[in-house]
């Protein structure tokens, strides 16, 4: 049987130990900051999309209100990998579902219908 739950990672965020989680409140938060097409946080720029999640799953690990813009002055350039490895497998994990498939990929197949 397969795990169904959420996939975390521990980060630090201003001297604090959070758990990060891709949920559907970071998801919603990223659609939204892509004008609604959450497909558009996978194309163009790796670095503002790592950021953009990342601001949303700290915000939802915290109960936060910071911008992209914020969390981006907070990260140094040389944490980027870092930041990358643990953001870009959670949204990865987050967007598979049971079937293997992404849900990406489901959303633009309901599109088009």
């Amino acid at each position: 049987m397969d795990d169904i739950r959420l996939k975390t990672a521990p980060f630090e965020w201003r001297g604090e130990k959070i758990k990060l989680c891709c949920n559907m409140n970071v998801l919603a938060d990223v659609q939204e900051a892509y004008g609604g097409d959450i497909s558009r946080a996978f194309k163009g720029s790796t670095v503002r999309a790592t950021l953009t999640f990342l601001t949303a799953m700290i915000n939802d690990a915290t109960d936060g209100d910071l911008t992209v813009r914020e969390v981006g002055r907070e990260i140094p350039i040389s944490e980027l990998g870092y930041v990358s490895g643990v953001v870009l497998p959670l949204v990865s994990d987050a967007l598979k579902s049971a079937g293997g498939e992404d849900t990406e990929k489901k959303t633009e197949t309901a599109e088009n219908r």
